[in-house]
Parts: C-alpha cells; sequence; structure tokens
C-alpha cells in the first residue's frame, strides 16, 4: 500500500452499528421538511484520488529546491500515510512541461530484483556485473544541454532499492554534484527513521540535499480535504472528529473517510456533511490487523485491555508485561506513554487499533479482564476524578448492569466530559434498576441534547413528579420547561411548568433564573428584568459565611447575561457570562446547569454587540473547542454566532457557510427553535449578496397588517403600546411611515435575525414600505419590551437601505436610532448613532461625517458598514456637486467592498458609478496604487511609460489626489 491518497478498496464485514440517537432522516424538521436523501447522492469515492491540498508551503520548498542551482535534490521524509509519495507525484506533474522528469519504479516486490528500477530506462538487460556501462548509459539519460533546465529525477520509496541500484544511485548523484553542468534533480522519498543512503548522507552534509519532512495536515488543511472531495461542507464537529481520528495522516483519513459515508455515520443535511453518530463505530476494517500477528501473548493481552479500558496507569501496565517488553510495544509504534497532571499513563497510539483489538477479542476474555481491571480500581480506593465513570462503563460492558448510584456519579462525569451518548447510557442503565431523580434528569438532558424531545419530555415529567426535596425538584422544572421551549417552541406550557414547581416548592432562585431566561428568550426582556428586580436583581455571589458558589447561582448568573444583552448593557453581559463560565467550571455537579459552555456563545454574542470582533471570534471557536461534537444541540449556537460575526465583517460568503452548516446541524439533532434561528441568518445573509435565498419560503409567517383597534391581549404592543410604555421614542413626524405591530412574543419571529431577514426579503422584491414598516414597527416594540440591542440593529438596518421620500421620514429614523443606541453600551452601537447623527442634517447627509464614521468601521473590521458609508458619502458629495470628494468617497467604498466577498446593499450600488474612472484607468490606478512602477505598468498594458504617466496625470485629476501615495490610500484602504 502506498501513501500517495489513492483509494484501496476495502474488505471484510462492518460491525453492526451501536445503540445510536435516531437518525436525521427519521425526523423530518417541523420547518421545512425532510433533509438531504444520502440514497440519492452519489459517492464520493468513484476511484479518483484525493484532492491535493493543504502542502503549499512544501510545494514551496521543492520549488525553491529546484530553482537554486547549488542544491542536487530534495529528500521527503514522513509516516506512511501522511503524504510523501503524493507530494512527490504532484511536484513531478507541476514541473513536467519544464522539465523532462524520469521516474523510477520502486517497489517493495522489486526490492529483490537487482536493478528493476533502472531496468526499463537500460536498452539492454540490467546486470549487476555492468554497473559502469550502466552509469554511463544513465548519466546520458539524464545529462542536459548547457542553459536547458534540468532533469528531475523521482524516485518514490528510495529505501525500496536494491543493493545495485542504490550503489548506482549513489554514483550517479555524487557524478551530478561534482560535474560542472546542472545535472539532475533528484526528488526522493524515505519513511521517517529510516536509514538514508550514505552517498545522500554526504551530500545533505554537504548542503547539496535538502531534507524536507512532511507532517500531518492541520485541521484547517483537512478541512478543506474533506470539502473538496465530498464536495459539499463539512461541520466543524465532524472535521474535528475526522481530523482526530486520523490524526492528519492523509492516507488514515481518507479509510476513515470512506467508512464513515459507507456506514451512513457521515451524511448529508441540506448538502452539509453531518455525523450521525460516534466515528469509532465507522472505523474501517483497516489494513493494520497484521500488526498484532505474532505479538507474544502477554503483551497481545495488554493491547487487548487497553482497548477495553482505555488508557492505563503505568503501573497497572506494568502488572501485566515487563518494563523491556511495554518499551518494545512503544518502540513498535502500538502504544504511547503520556504524562497526565503528574501520573504516567499508557495508551494505544491509535484508536483502529483499540477497534481492531475489541473486535478480535472473545466476549468472556473481554468480560474477565474489564472485572480484572475494575477489581483492581477499586482496590486501590477509585478516588480520582473519572474512577467512577471508569468503574461504571467497565462493570456495564461486562455484566450489563452495575450499582444505581454509582452509574447516576458516572453519567455526572460523563456530563462533566460533555459526552451525551455515554450519559444516557449510563442514565438509562441506573433507571433500569428502579426509580432516581437524578438519573431522569440526566436522562432527559441528554435526549433533549440528541433532538429525542418526545422521549425526553415524559422522563422528565416523571422525574418531575417523583421529586421530592426543593432541590429535585427545581432542577426537573428547569430541564422541562427548557425541553417544552426548546423543543416543542411552547413558551405558555414551560412557564405553566415553572408556576407548577412554585406551587410546590414556593419561589426559589433556580425557578426564578429559568423565568427570567425563558422570558428573554421569548422577547419579554423587560418581564424578565422585573422577575430578577424582585429577586434583588444584583448578581448572585456566595453567602457571608463562607458558602460555595451554586447551579442555582450559575442560572442567575446567566438569566442576567441574557436580560443585559438583549437591553444593551453588552459589556456588563460579556462580564457576567465569563464570571458564569468560570464559576460553572469548577462546580462538582452541574446537573441542573449542565454545560460551562453554554455561556460562551452569549458572551461571544455579546462581544459581537460591543464592537468587539476579534474577542467575539475567539470566544465562539474556545466555545466551539470545549462543547466538542458530543453536546449535539450547543454546536449549533457555536457555528450560529461564527455566521453572525462574518456577516457584521461583511464576509457574507463565510456567514452563508456557517448559517448552512448551523442550520445542518440543529435539523440533524432535531432542534426546530435553533433551526429558524440558523435559517434566517442564511436568508439575511444572502439577501446582503442581493439574493434572495431559496430557503426564504422556510420563514416563519411575516406579521399580518396592523389592526386599527390596536393589539390584542396575548400580542407585542405596537408603536402607540411601546410610547406609552416608557419607551424613549421621539415623535414622528406627519407623513412619517405607520408600522405594523409584530407578532406574539412567543413566535419566532421576534428573534431579531427572523425579523431582518423578512425586512430584506420584502426589500428585495421591491416592497419597500411594508419592509420598512415591518423593521420600524419591530423595533418599536422590541423597545418597549426592554431590547434595545434588538431595536438598534433593526433601525440601523433601515438607515442602511437609505432614505425614501421626505428628508423628515429619514430624519425620523435616524432620530429613533440615535435615541436606541443610547441605550446600548460599545464601540459598534456608538458608531451606529454616529452613522445616524451624520445622516440626520436637514439639508441632507454630512459627507464629512460620513467618512469619519466609515473610518471609524473600518478600524473595528466592519467592512461592509464602512463601504457603505463611504459610499453614502460619495453620494452626498456628488449632491453638492463636489466631484472630487465624490471620487474618492467612492473608490474607498468599492475597495472596503472588495474585503466583503460578494455584498451587493442598497448602500454600494451607487459607488461604483460615483468612479469616474474607466476600466482601464482602474487597472492602471490599482497597479500604481500597490507599487508598481510606470515602466512595470507600461509592460504589463504594452504601453509605452509615456502613456502610463498621462493615465496617471487623469486619474489622479478625477479622484482629486496629489500622487501615488494619497492613491494607495484611498484605493487600497
Amino acid at each position: 500500500m502506498t501513501d500517495d491518497g489513492r483509494p484501496l478498496p476495502l474488505t471484510g464485514r462492518s460491525l453492526p452499528p451501536t445503540e445510536r440517537p435516531s437518525s436525521f432522516a427519521e425526523r423530518p424538521s417541523p420547518f421545512t421538511g425532510r433533509p438531504s436523501s444520502f440514497a440519492e447522492r452519489p459517492s464520493p469515492f468513484t476511484g479518483r484520488p484525493l484532492p491535493f491540498t493543504g502542502r503549499h508551503t512544501e510545494l514551496e520548498r521543492l520549488r525553491g529546491g529546484l530553482r537554486r542551482p547549488g542544491c542536487r535534490g530534495v529528500v521527503i521524509t514522513g509516516e506512511g500515510g501522511v503524504g510523501k509519495s503524493r507530494l512527490a507525484v504532484e511536484f513531478a506533474d507541476e514541473v513536467a512541461a519544464r522539465h523532462r522528469t524520469v521516474r523510477l519504479p520502486v517497489s517493495e516486490a522489486a526490492s529483490h530484483v537487482p536493478l528493476a528500477a533502472f531496468a526499463p530506462h537500460l536498452t539492454g538487460p540490467a546486470l549487476p556485473g555492468e554497473l559502469g556501462r550502466h552509469f554511463q548509459e544513465l548519466r546520458q539519460l539524464l545529462a542536459v544541454p548547457a542553459g536547458r533546465p534540468r532533469t528531475l529525477l523521482l524516485v518514490d520509496g528510495i529505501h525500496h532499492l536494491d543493493d545495485s541500484s542504490l550503489t548506482l544511485l549513489s554514483a550517479l548523484a555524487t557524478d551530478a554534484a561534482t560535474a560542472p553542468a546542472p545535472g539532475f534533480f533528484l526528488v526522493a522519498t524515505l519513511p521517517q527513521g529510516a536509514d538514508w543512503p550514505e552517498a545522500l548522507r554526504a551530500l545533505w552534509h554537504q548542503d547539496a540535499v535538502e531534507h524536507l519532512r512532511v507532517g500531518p495536515l492541520d485541521r484547517a488543511a483537512t478541512a478543506r480535504l474533506l470539502a473538496d472531495t465530498l464536495g459539499a461542507p463539512v461541520t466543524a464537529p465532524a472535521v474535528r472528529a475526522l481530523w482526530e481520528a486520523g490524526r492528519g495522516n492523509a492516507l488514515w483519513t481518507r479509510e476513515i473517510l470512506r467508512a464513515a459515508v459507507r456506514e451512513g455515520t457521515l451524511r448529508p443535511v441540506d448538502d452539509v456533511w453531518c455525523l450521525t453518530g460516534p466515528l469509532d463505530d465507522a472505523l474501517l476494517d483497516a489494513p493494520a490487523e497484521g500488526r498484532f500477528r505474532g505479538i507474544p501473548e502477554d503483551r497481545r493481552t495488554l493491547l487487548r485491555l487497553l482497548a477495553l479500558c482505555g488508557p492505563l496507569g503505568l503501573a497497572d501496565a506494568l502488572a501485566r508485561v515487563t518494563p523491556e517488553a511495554l518499551a518494545a510495544l512503544e518502540e513498535e509504534h502500538l502504544v504511547v506513554v503520556t504524562e497526565d497532571d503528574r501520573r504516567s499513563r499508557v495508551q494505544l497510539a491509535h484508536p483502529w487499533h483499540a477497534l481492531l483489538l475489541r473486535r478480535g477479542t472473545p466476549r468472556l476474555l473481554a468480560r474477565a479482564l474489564l472485572l480484572e481491571q475494575a477489581g483492581r480500581l477499586r482496590e486501590h480506593g477509585a478516588r480520582r476524578h473519572g474512577d467512577a465513570l471508569s468503574l461504571a462503563r467497565w462493570e456495564l460492558d461486562a455484566t450489563g448492569t452495575a450499582d444505581p448510584e454509582l452509574l447516576v456519579r458516572a453519567a455526572g462525569h460523563a456530563l462533566d466530559d460533555g459526552d451525551v451518548d455515554t450519559m444516557c447510557r449510563l442514565a438509562r442503565a441506573a433507571l433500569a434498576r428502579g426509580p432516581h431523580v437524578v438519573a431522569g434528569l440526566l436522562l432527559g438532558e441528554g435526549l433533549g441534547q440528541r433532538g429525542e424531545f418526545t422521549e425526553s419530555i415524559p422522563v422528565l415529567e416523571r422525574a418531575f413528579d417523583e421529586a421530592r426535596s426543593p432541590g429535585e425538584v427545581e432542577s426537573a422544572a428547569a430541564a422541562l420547561s427548557q425541553h417544552h421551549l426548546y423543543g416543542l417552541g411552547d413558551a405558555p406550557a414551560a412557564l405553566g411548568i415553572l408556576d407548577r414547581a412554585a406551587d410546590r416548592i414556593g419561589a426559589r432562585p433556580v425557578l426564578t433564573a429559568c423565568r427570567a431566561t425563558l422570558l428573554s428568550a421569548v422577547g419579554r426582556n423587560d418581564e424578565a428584568a422585573d422577575v430578577l428586580a424582585l429577586a434583588e436583581g444584583a448578581d448572585p455571589k456566595p453567602g457571608d459565611g463562607g458558602d460555595a458558589w451554586t447551579q442555582a447561582d450559575v442560572l442567575l448568573l446567566q438569566a442576567h447575561l441574557r436580560v443585559r444583552l438583549a437591553a444593551g448593557r453588552v459589556d456588563e453581559a460579556v462580564r457576567t457570562g465569563r464570571h458564569a463560565y468560570a464559576v460553572q467550571s469548577g462546580l462538582a455537579d452541574r446537573w441542573t446547569a449542565y454545560y460551562p459552555a453554554r455561556s460562551l456563545y452569549l458572551v461571544a454574542a455579546a462581544l459581537l454587540e460591543s464592537g468587539r470582533l476579534d474577542e467575539a471570534e475567539r470566544t465562539a471557536l474556545e466555545g466551539q473547542e470545549a462543547t466538542r461534537d458530543a453536546v449535539p444541540a450547543l454546536t449549533v449556537w457555536f457555528a450560529w454566532v461564527r455566521g453572525r460575526i462574518a456577516l457584521e465583517r461583511g464576509l457574507v460568503t463565510d456567514a452563508l457557510a456557517h448559517f448552512r452548516e448551523a442550520r445542518a446541524l440543529a435539523r440533524h439533532c432535531g432542534q426546530p427553535f435553533a433551526e429558524q434561528r440558523a435559517l434566517a441568518g442564511l436568508v439575511l445573509a444572502a439577501a446582503q449578496t442581493g439574493r434572495i435565498a431559496p430557503e426564504a419560503e422556510a420563514l416563519a409567517p411575516a406579521p399580518a397588517p396592523a389592526r386599527a383597534s390596536g393589539a390584542v391581549a396575548g400580542d407585542a404592543p405596537g408603536p402607540a403600546a411601546a410610547v406609552a410604555g416608557g419607551a424613549s421614542m421621539p415623535a414622528r413626524p406627519p407623513g412619517a411611515d405607520v408600522p405594523t405591530p409584530v407578532p406574539p412574543p412567543y413566535s419566532p419571529l421576534c428573534q431579531v435575525d427572523t425579523l431582518r431577514a423578512h425586512g430584506w426579503v420584502r426589500l428585495l422584491r421591491g416592497a419597500d414600505g411594508p419592509a420598512r414598516e415591518l423593521m420600524l414597527g419591530a423595533a418599536r416594540a422590541a423597545l418597549a419590551r426592554g431590547e434595545a440591542t434588538v431595536a438598534t440593529a433593526l433601525l440601523h438596518d433601515v438607515l442602511r437601505w437609505g432614505s425614501r421620500g421626505s428628508r423628515a421620514g429619514a430624519g425620523a429614523v435616524a432620530a429613533e436610532l440615535t435615541a436606541a443606541t443610547a441605550l446600548v453600551q460599545g464601540s459598534l452601537a456608538e458608531l451606529r448613532g454616529a452613522h445616524a447623527a451624520a445622516t440626520a442634517p436637514a439639508d441632507g447627509p454630512d459627507p464629512e461625517a460620513l467618512e469619519a464614521v466609515a473610518e471609524r468601521m473600518g478600524a473595528l473590521g466592519l467592512h461592509l458598514y464602512a463601504a457603505e458609508a463611504f459610499g453614502e458619502a460619495a453620494g452626498a458629495w456628488r449632491r453638492r456637486g463636489r466631484t472630487a470628494g465624490a471620487a474618492r468617497a467612492a473608490a474607498r467604498s468599492l475597495a472596503l467592498r472588495g474585503r466583503c466577498q460578494e455584498a451587493a446593499t442598497p448602500a454600494l450600488a451607487g459607488a461604483a458609478a460615483a468612479v469616474p474612472l474607466s476600466a482601464r484607468e482602474r487597472d492602471i490606478a490599482l497597479m500604481a496604487a500597490r507599487g508598481r512602477t510606470s515602466r512595470e505598468i507600461a509592460e504589463a498594458y504594452v504601453l509605452s511609460v509615456r502613456t502610463v504617466e498621462n493615465h496617471l496625470g487623469r486619474i489622479y485629476r478625477k479622484l482629486g489626489v496629489s500622487g501615488r501615495a494619497d492613491l494607495a490610500d484611498v484605493l487600497l484602504a
């Protein structure tokens, strides 16, 4: 088997799949029907090599060696399967147009035949006794006339050359290194750790041969490889799982990928590939089974124990084999020894090994090994963190049952690790032994994470009914209410659960926190704030007696985080969220508050609203790493918030990819609430490329027209009610748009991204008036409900659309936005307010103020907003008859637009027309701005230098600049 990434046939039977969550194909979405059918898609493996990617640096090293006259070759080394052969072949193919290429056919089988590699290039029979004649013949074959490019000699697997071939090659290499003519350029591959031929080692010491080490692909390169192979994006959890399983090894990744697709463990959902179960169950019948043949029985038993039990302490390993035997296993790359918290641990070198060993271990032997290791752990007291989880898993695997209290404690440890599937398995086993409230809570939570709400809600209902202590009641009520809202979209039922709990145990901090969280989530942030205020409002703190932080404290912190984020207190929300994450990470029990990373996506959203985009991105990535793929529903929100961050940056194509990933993940794990948010983000991002996404038809319905009688019971307040409710709203002048009220707060339309998506879709369909009515009415209703952050986003979109009709109407929007941004902390709100102020003057927008705002937006990384503001400034300069100013501003707008991928918004539409440059002038201007000399530009366009200088003079006059430096400032912003 070679390591060039070419498909190989798989043989053998796969194991039956283990118990998994029901497939996404069995759970049609309540919004959009069924996901992509796997059976309808062609296999991505059709005998072609995998795409070649992730080796740009290595290719550049090879190119550099070929260009360097003193370099006679490059030796490529790396572990098997990493892609040495593929790299060498791709390089040879790349340079074949200019360099004659000679490839030696090398293989392990041919290594036993003298001179087999050179035989195809010799005119007569290859005879070891004729090396002198063969040398002269090959020397002539590889020689090139002076001034011509060198011949490339490719030897893929130089360690397989027989002794005669190696002697001949060494002589040729030594001769070429001393000859005055360029000679040939050798590209050879060699396994990591293999001995170098002496001649090559000598040339390396003389710096005539370079050594290129090829390592595993990093995660980003693996993501590109997977997407290129499958022809569609792959979710971040799937990329991480495949990268970790394959260790960045191209061959291993290919085989694991083939098996995952074949077994259905990796499937497309809405053209995004998602994992549908544990990847271990889909690992192939690997071509490594022979590695375990011939291993002494004591060593094989240790390997089987590691496969069954996972990493073991060094002492446990040495209880079974001698130090010499363990060292031999390590040297053979079958085990690795690591240091974990000052404790040496032994584990298998690769997940494949564990799978193969488990498959090959007889059932009774596996049972005996598991119980024996469990007994050893009990003898040592089982006091370390994670020991309960190990014991429960081993005993459950061996006997099918275990002590219920042990199982529950172990399920709690699985929760700490974010391993939802293991948590469900252990909790279900505990419940099989009889009722147990905490086991029910853990199982219900895990089922909800997997989208199995039809099972999770009855489980949680039983736990709620069986709960006796106040702590059990409030924990069950917290989980059950969240499942009713996020799983079924039933806010009244969710709040009703909290009422039932309060009737049983009275007002409790957990119930208060959950009520505030649910109210804020459904758009009733003012009520949520009142609930927290009645509970003393301030962030919770341990008692004066030195009490430790509790799960109730965490839930209260998270409720404050949500309320502050919606209310515009975004900087406070960031601090609160980070505090909640730190506190929860240190809790011993989490079966009410569950996952610490849940705070991080909200922290990322708050950082975004604060204008701290880089911090927001880092926090979202931190959350993705902390969550991993074992907490399915939570992974959705990190993809979603990364989409929002990309959209604010103006990276609309990236935003579309993130939102598509979030939607696919939400559909796969049965999370309709999250799916609608991701769908809205997708439609909103597409709209900012000037397109209406087909998915827009699946958005929650748009609101009905306003009724003359105003809002009815249960509806969100209309604009009049918003003002009466105390929100600070400027009076609207006569003739201003009268907005429609939004639907009830329980509707998904109350989420800002859904409202914005509907507004942009209406605008693109030509319904300018209804689009503005929707957005303005929603903004005013949001302010009345205490959601200043939502209101500023909605109002800023309307401002970005430009004025319609009278200046009074445009000024009213600007005034409303200015008033709303005064309620919101952070740089983003400040810039939105400044943008509003720059457009507010009665005689029209102030172009200088718009340019100043645009500069500040660009500095924050808000490139789309900056491009739009420069475009508005160009229009304002043009209306004032300032052609040069308009041209400069428009050029800045176009330059920033170049950073915004496919963005095409109304504010950008006029920028291109405002740049009075022809296509040729624009090309020349860009080359000059990038530092190219007039002579270089002239050569590129086959012009005279004088013609180029004349073009530049006209460009300077049109743009109102004095020279190249100013040109760079205008065009390369």
